[in-house]
């Protein structure tokens, strides 16, 4: 699940509460996604579905990240 931090007020607001955030505070123009850092100006949090896991956030430098099953499957299906 995908969480953001409003530039504007500081509220932690999910992806799926962005948009009546948004209504609520009329100065928020930017937000952060607590995972990775990265800011998205106006509609472009949109496109950030999926973050970096909490493992590779801490795993280090010579973090190798575990295969996904349920990833893989999909795109075996996809192909």
């Amino acid at each position: 699940m995908v969480v953001f931090t409003c530039n504007s007020c500081g509220e932690s607001v999910k992806k799926a509460q962005v948009e009546t955030h948004v209504l609520k505070c009329r100065s928020c123009q930017v937000l952060s996604c607590i995972d990775c850092g990265k800011d998205f100006w106006g509609d472009d949090y949109k496109n950030h579905i999926k973050c970096i896991s909490e493992d590779q956030k801490y795993g280090g430098k010579d973090f190798q990240p575990k295969e996904n099953k349920g990833d893989v499957k999909q795109q075996q299906w996809i192909q």
